[in-house]
């Protein structure tokens, strides 16, 4: 590549298969080929901060990046990219490596130990990952956790038994990841216990009004195996950085402000001795 207009002035034809041939610069393959945005603001960064280091340093490295490129056969593969600029050549010489095969079973494996076996939304190890990736991308935003706790779950067990609660839960995990945006994160903490993760947000405000609305949805009867069953659900929030400065600190927060509005349930609704919850099955 030329670094003075980024052209690119030697494939071999390896290359040719990872990407368009028609692409003639750097920017037109970050713009056309790259299918993640993420990953092109990456690649532009650490293009950016090499030539800044040009007045520095007769060579630059671009370190270690892993792209999703789509080629002229419109197949998408991954891609490890790493490259040398060298400044007063005025070029800059990239390697291109399709990995393709062992990073989508590498995302396979991962997917399933990020996956609550029960209901397919994530677990906490899943949690635990997509914070760190979060904190990451953008250290500076906004993230907001709630952590819900179903209430009136254990009579549905006691009364229906254990294969009914489950077909509870898995309609319930499905009805959170519908009522949410497609960036936040949704999770199986355990039993009847869902927490969601949710980047980028803007205030408490809206914090609260996602509350709301999960709480709508919880309360909307489950039919199971022509059982209308009944539930409710407590549901406490917290606000990174303004309530913890990482995770574990976040959770904790969120935790008590459920159980404080957990208390604030009248005693006749929070009883386990009676499904109060749970209807007569439907005619």
């Amino acid at each position: 590549m030329r670094l003075s207009d980024s052209q690119i002035i030697l494939r071999n034809p390896a290359f040719r298969r990872i990407a368009d041939d028609k692409v003639a610069t750097m920017s037109a393959l970050i713009e056309n080929s790259c299918v993640d945005p993420k990953q092109q603001e990456q690649l532009r960064t650490q293009i950016r901060q090499a030539r800044a280091r040009a007045d520095r340093e007769e060579t630059s490295e671009l370190p270690e990046l892993v792209l999703d490129l789509k080629g002229a056969d419109g197949k998408i593969r991954i891609v490890q990219h790493y490259a040398l600029m060298f400044h007063k050549m005025g070029i800059a010489v990239g390697i291109f490596r399709d990995i393709s095969d062992i990073k989508r079973k590498y995302r396979a494996l991962q997917k399933d130990a990020f996956t609550d076996e029960l209901t397919g939304v994530g677990n906490r190890r899943g949690l635990m990952e997509r914070w760190s990736e979060e904190i990451e991308d953008d250290p500076a935003q906004t993230i907001g956790f709630l952590m819900i706790d179903l209430d009136q779950f254990k009579p549905i067990n006691d009364t229906y038994g254990h294969a009914t609660g489950d077909n509870v839960l898995r309609s319930l995990a499905r009805r959170l990841r519908k009522s949410v945006r497609k960036s936040d994160y949704v999770v199986r903490l355990g039993g009847d216990e869902f927490g969601i993760l949710l980047p980028d947000i803007e205030s408490r405000t809206m914090l609260d009004t996602i509350s709301n609305k999960l709480l709508a949805a919880l309360r909307r009867p489950v039919v199971i195996d022509n059982l209308k069953l009944s539930l409710s659900g407590s549901i406490g929030g917290g606000l990174y950085p303004d309530d913890g400065k990482d995770l574990a600190a976040i959770m904790v927060h969120a935790d008590h402000s459920m159980y404080t509005t957990k208390k604030n349930i009248p005693a006749r609704k929070r009883s386990k001795k009676h499904p109060v919850t749970v209807k007569a099955p439907i005619a």
